[in-house]
């Protein structure tokens, strides 16, 4: 594929110094004797802050939120801020883990089909499947024609992600990767427990690419600090910066900005370099305004 051809695929994309670096990496590596085999294509994102909004919460703690009380044992603290990992109270898996202990892997999945088909952004009025920013499902939809393996990593649920994988970012259920738990198969059921098995976040998402996928990624996409060591095992690291409050939400993390300079990667501008926010919802799917 040209680079003329590439630019006109990122056409939610302004024209600017980020997108050229991502052209030209997807030049060498596709294109000539610097090509990398097509098995070593591995392309990663986060998802949450990376690949759709995640204010004023994430789809998961959004789904969390909907749920029917069940009692106090059974549904821990409903209050937002104790769904934001890193505040006090349970984070957001934990929450996950204990409300669906012994349930079976087909009842969660299709509580959550249910939520994604019905529920809508408080500020953006979209379903949350159709909510991934333009400019990286065209990037995604691009990797993929050039015959890249993508993967969606996320700290976020696994299982809750691969419900709305395909539609949300044209993604096969198995290039899923996220924290979950285990689970366990009990007279003919598949069971969820509630023991977190190593987050996907830091250090266990190099480790958990690796399981899946047999190789580090040519590229790697992410927000936060919780990115970098997925951005750092990457040779191709795109760093995106929450910088537009009029059409998003403006929120820098410093330390992720300070690692991208130190290292020398592509900083991604929502304010500068989006010319678009979010890609028009799919056919059917009817956008609601709030208010």
């Amino acid at each position: 594929m040209t680079p003329a051809a590439m630019r006109a695929a990122l056409e939610s994309w302004r024209e600017t110094p980020a997108k050229t670096a991502v052209v030209d990496f997807l030049q060498l590596v596709t294109e000539g004797a610097t090509a990398v085999p097509i098995e070593r294509r591995i392309a990663t994102f986060d998802d949450d802050g990376t690949l759709a909004p995640e204010k004023p919460g994430s789809s998961l703690s959004a789904f969390l939120q909907s749920l029917p009380e069940e009692g106090a044992a059974a549904s821990p603290v409903r209050a937002a801020e104790a769904l934001v990992p890193g505040l006090s109270g349970p984070t957001t898996q934990e929450v996950v883990a204990a409300r669906f202990d012994g349930r079976t892997v087909e009842e969660f999945e299709d509580l959550a089909t249910e939520f994604l088909r019905t529920d809508l952004h408080p500020r953006f009025g979209l379903l949350w499947p159709h909510l991934t920013y333009a400019p990286m499902f065209e990037l995604l939809a691009l990797l993929r024609e050039l015959r890249f393996t993508v993967y969606v990593v996320s700290g976020s649920s696994r299982d809750f992600l691969r419900t709305m994988a395909p539609s949300a970012f044209g993604a096969r259920r198995e290039h899923i990767i996220g924290t979950e738990v285990e689970i366990e198969y009990r007279d003919g059921r598949l069971v969820r427990t509630r023991r977190l098995i190593q987050p996907d976040q830091g250090r266990g998402k190099p480790a958990h690419i690796w399981d899946r996928a047999g190789a580090a990624p040519l590229l790697a996409a992410g927000n936060t600090v919780g990115d970098l060591e997925m951005l750092q095992s990457a040779r191709f690291a795109l760093l995106l910066d929450h910088d537009d409050p009029e059409r998003e939400y403006c929120y820098t993390d410093a330390g992720a900005l300070a690692a991208a300079r130190t290292a020398g990667w592509t900083t991604l501008s929502m304010r500068r370099d989006f010319a678009r926010m979010f890609r028009p919802p799919e056919s059917g799917a009817a956008r609601v305004e709030r208010g």
